[in-house]
């Protein structure tokens, strides 16, 4: 029997992607696991016939093909530059071979960007107003903003208003005559190829440990069957969103890789935003999650986090959809195992942005944790070492994530706790009691980390230079999620008011070790300040701002404290690190975060250093 023959009477053994792949086809209905889990549609299509043409048949057919392909490709040039006209738009440049077909080209420069960019001043003006509303300053309009400027007016005798401090530094910048100019960033469809090197690249280093955004299974799968070379109407928008969106975020974090040289992170992610529309009108599968998720992900940092927190609600809803915020149950088929663990560490990621966003503006989380299983994942590494604060090789096998989840559960309880409506109606005896519960809880957590890997190890002026050789990203992040939770936890007993000087809060200690928490993140700013770029600036820069205001308000409430002086200076250290980082690059150009943050820490400087202690008449 001919092998490309039916076998015993049925159809063909194997659909037409598994057939095309060489690869075993189990045959399941409606669609094989290897289509299943790449999206794609399940075909059998019939056997070609086994009457061959001769040589000279199949020449004349080739040349009269050709013939009529060019003909159709000049109508379409044709077509396109008689559209071009009516649109008065400029014709676009020939499709490269990776190019999309939703696309015209392979680079389009869009009128609106749909990605923040806070190289520009306007925009990183706007950031930075939005980010100092939620640590400690209250919205614009708020009694706590009252509150803080009443409390400077009086212990200091000078006015302070953000409004008036923005027009003050919108002036001073633009007087200096300094370049913020807004990068164009156009719509770009990243070849195939490179697509494949960010796969290779991310399975061969084990960076699913870190973020586990997509199965890589599945993602060959897409990649073997061509779908961004594929005309849009023939895979879902979501296995190309997926790939996209995937390439623009590892050719983002890993951008000085010699392998993604001339990559446009931006663009591509800016083609896979443009793909959302059709998303969201697809039934959604775990491809579709994958795509919300890295767009999230890649969004957040970028100083606006409002549109990842829109980005957020869809995951969240694709978790429930997808069930996987609940762990499945044992009798679930074998074949799942892999996909459901996936979808737990997808879960997990938007999980821990979730609660970051709900604790740092003190509102309700998306995720309700009584809707969840919270048990972390089978692979997740809870006993830590060295590997999880320095570079370390990493392993697919083992689960890191970019910071530990347990601080992700610890901040759900932190505001369910201490932050919500419900626990601002507890007594006071109540709310100091779970406040002492979550120190604990915290102080556990701590301990468990190697003793060298302490945070406390690296918070100090006189911590060796050799402890910092190594540090990962992920070990600062820890450090610093530590004390910005150990902040929040003891702030909370004079969260909704500012204290007199007389009285910090009804816990003492609450206090002074909100303050030490605050000052210590100073410090260790200071001493990781070489991880201090544009490209980290807005992933610190909640811990930043919060501990330069906690700092500036013990030292204006307590200004007879002995470590007033040592305190001064911390922040005129972190003045002096951000004045170095604002200085104008070669060409001119100047990263407005820097300038305003430094500008903000220079006010606050000075009035601090008007601050007057109480003099008690005897």
């Amino acid at each position: 029997m001919d092998a490309t023959g039916p076998r015993g009477g049925k159809g063909r053994s194997a659909c037409d992607l598994c057939r095309h792949r060489k690869i075993r086809c189990d045959r399941n209905q409606p669609a094989c696991e290897n289509c299943h889990i790449a999206g794609l549609p399940c075909t059998f299509s019939q056997p070609v016939s086994q009457h061959r043409k001769s040589t000279r048949q199949e020449l004349a057919d080739t040349k009269a093909r050709v013939r009529e392909l060019e003909t159709t490709l000049l109508g379409l040039k044709e077509s396109t530059k008689q559209s071009h006209k009516r649109l008065a738009i400029p014709s676009p440049g020939t499709p490269s071979r990776g190019s999309s077909p939703a696309s015209p080209g392979p680079v389009s420069q869009a009128p609106l960007s749909y990605l923040p960019d806070t190289r520009d001043f306007d925009t990183a003006l706007a950031a930075f107003q939005w980010h100092i509303s939620y640590c400690g300053l209250g919205s614009a309009l708020s009694i706590q903003r009252a509150a803080f400027y009443s409390l400077i007016q009086e212990q200091t005798g000078r006015t302070f208003n953000l409004d008036d401090f923005a027009h003050e530094v919108t002036q001073s910048f633009n007087s200096q005559q300094l370049k913020s100019t807004k990068k164009v960033v156009g719509i770009k469809w990243p070849e195939s190829a490179l697509v494949q090197r960010c796969l290779d690249y991310f399975d061969r280093n084990g960076l699913y440990s870190i973020f586990p955004v997509v199965d890589v299974e599945a993602v060959q799968i897409l990649l073997n069957a061509n779908v961004l070379d594929r005309p849009s109407n023939m895979t879902r928008a979501a296995n190309r969103a997926c790939l996209v969106a995937f390439a623009a975020m590892i050719t983002h974090i890993h951008r000085h890789e010699r392998a993604f040289a001339g990559a446009d992170p931006d663009a591509y992610l800016q083609a896979a935003l443009t793909l959302l529309p059709e998303i969201l009108l697809e039934p959604p599968d775990i491809r579709t999650l994958e795509a919300v998720t890295i767009l999230m992900l890649y969004i957040a940092p970028l100083g606006r986090p409002q549109a990842a927190e829109l980005l957020l609600g869809i995951a969240v809803q694709l978790i429930y959809n997808l069930g996987a915020n609940r762990i499945q149950t044992p009798n679930e088929i074998h074949r799942t195992d892999q996909r459901s663990q996936h979808l737990r560490a997808l879960f997990w990621h938007c999980y821990a942005v979730d609660k970051e966003f709900s604790i740092r503006k003190s509102q309700p989380p998306l995720i309700n944790d009584a809707d969840c299983d919270l048990d972390l994942p089978t692979t997740y590494a809870q006993e830590t070492s060295a590997r999880h604060f320095y570079m370390k090789p990493l392993s697919s096998k083992e689960l890191l994530f970019p910071s530990d989840l347990r601080f992700s559960v610890l901040k759900s309880k932190i505001f369910r706790l201490l932050y919500s409506v419900h626990s601002q109606t507890l007594p006071e005896a109540r709310r100091l009691q779970h406040i002492r519960e979550l120190d604990q809880e915290l102080s556990d957590l701590k301990l468990g980390y190697p003793i060298d890997c302490r945070p406390e190890a690296f918070a100090t002026e006189s911590a060796p230079d050799y402890l910092f050789h190594d540090l990962s990203i992920r070990g600062v992040n820890i450090h610093l999620e530590y004390y910005y939770c150990l902040g929040k936890i003891h702030g909370a007993s004079s969260s909704c008011r500012i204290p007199s000087p007389q009285s910090w809060s009804p816990l003492p200690s609450s206090a002074e070790l909100c303050f030490e928490a605050a000052r210590s993140s100073l410090i260790y700013i200071w001493r990781v300040r070489q991880f201090v770029n544009d490209h980290t600036f807005w992933l610190h820069a909640q811990f930043l701002l919060t501990a330069v205001l906690s700092v500036f308000w013990y030292l204006i409430t307590v200004p007879a404290s002995s470590t007033f002086t040592r305190d001064l200076k911390t922040l005129e250290d972190i003045s002096g690190l951000l004045a170095h980082l604002k200085r104008p690059t070669d060409d001119g150009q100047t990263f407005p975060p820097f300038y305003l943050a430094h500008a903000f820490v220079e006010k606050l400087i000075s009035l601090a250093q008007h601050s007057r202690p109480i003099v008690v008449s005897t």
